[in-house]
């Protein structure tokens, strides 16, 4: 039988722009249920509120208090059309630019605002 597996194929594997940037990983899939035809994924959902929702309600909280206390006005959340993907491998390339994403405004703004240095960790060279 061939196909994809979703969960061992898909959630958790690295995406790829089409600039061959990484913009994460695949945190969550939407299916679309359509009357009398099989489910269809129709969107890779990515993002930290996503992934904190696979963590358990701990991280739920913790991410909103954070959000909360950083002040973060964006939602970090991206929904992206499951057609984009282009290739399927150790991969996931899809046809996006990561500067539109929302989840790389908040990936920038926590790099300019939060995590300057990381104590004991070696400068890089």
């Amino acid at each position: 039988m061939s196909g994809i597996h979703l969960v061992h194929d898909v959630l958790d594997a690295q995406l790829i722009d089409r600039h061959k940037d990484k913009i994460g990983r695949v945190d969550a899939l939407m299916l679309e249920v359509r009357d009398g035809r099989p489910l269809r994924v129709a969107t890779i959902l990515i993002g930290g509120p996503v992934r904190a929702r696979r963590a358990g309600r701990w991280a739920v909280w913790v991410s909103r208090v954070a959000r909360a206390l950083l002040r973060m006005r964006r939602a970090g959340v991206d929904r992206i059309p499951f057609s984009t993907m282009r290739c399927l491998g150790s991969t996931i390339q899809l046809d996006v630019d990561c500067h539109e994403l929302e989840s790389q405004h908040v990936e920038d703004w926590l790099a300019d605002h939060v995590i300057c240095r990381i104590p004991w960790a070696q400068a890089k060279r």
